[in-house]
């Protein structure tokens, strides 16, 4: 599935969207808003911009696709998430791509074993792009060794049915791996993130923003013999199982 933000919507959010919930109560307001020419395919990129947050500590705001096929997304397809950032290396505000794999095992010791993931630029360090896995004994965040740059940059995940681990890509280079090894999918809660210092009241009218353009997700599910079959009798065209929004 690609999105490439180069139709116009209307409201907050794209086609196919909608704002990231918090587990723990009311989540920070991300919107989606196709007003920038920075774009690294086509016309358009979209500016995702952190637009409220329900407390000041929150340092995040996010958004996803909706209607991710948990099924395509578990282990043994190779599922992978990916996006193009526009990193303008400002101090104070980064973006992330990030997947919320399914539990494995949702307590721990009595506490709760986050699984989130994490990948891209850090709002408060701008030497590395870093990525982080949470769980138990989570070797928190992980530099790439590979130094933020203005510009186009395309940040990727997949997760692996060889070894189970999740490893990370940028442009098209890997640069790390998970710790963890025991996911049983991707998870159909992905999407991109606006990091920023908090407080969010403290930037006034100028809010914390990052620049996104064509945001992917996929794998190697199996296509059935039957549904083969008809894409070869539809010729080439019949076999760009891709959505453009």
């Amino acid at each position: 599935v690609i999105y490439d933000f180069e139709t116009a919507w209307t409201g907050d959010y794209a086609p196919g969207w909608e704002n990231s919930g918090y587990r723990h109560g009311n989540p920070p307001v991300g919107k989606m808003m196709q007003q920038t020419t920075t774009a690294h395919s086509g016309t358009y990129g979209m500016e995702l911009i952190a637009d409220s947050v329900p407390a000041d500590w929150m340092w995040w705001a996010a958004v996803n696709p909706t209607g991710v096929d948990g099924l395509a997304m578990e282990k043994q397809f190779d599922p992978w998430v990916s996006a193009w950032y526009y990193d303008e290396r400002e101090t104070g505000v980064a973006g992330q791509i990030y997947a919320v794999p399914s539990w494995v095992n949702p307590y721990i010791n009595g506490s709760e074993d986050w699984t989130d993931i994490q990948f891209g630029g850090r709002f408060n360090v701008t030497d590395n792009y870093y990525y982080v896995a949470a769980g138990q004994s989570s070797l928190g965040w992980q530099s790439t060794g590979v130094a933020r740059s203005i510009g186009w940059h395309q940040l990727k995940m997949q997760l692996s049915s060889a070894d189970g681990k999740v490893h990370f890509y940028l442009d098209g280079v890997e640069v790390g791996a998970s710790y963890r090894n025991d996911y049983t999918d991707l998870g159909s809660a992905i999407g991109l993130y606006t990091m920023f210092d908090d407080p969010l009241s403290a930037w006034g009218d100028a809010k914390p923003s990052t620049i996104w353009d064509d945001f992917e997700f996929g794998s190697k599910v199996p296509v059935p013999a039957a549904v083969l079959l008809g894409m070869l009798g539809l010729g080439a065209a019949g076999i760009r199982l891709r959505r453009f929004v």
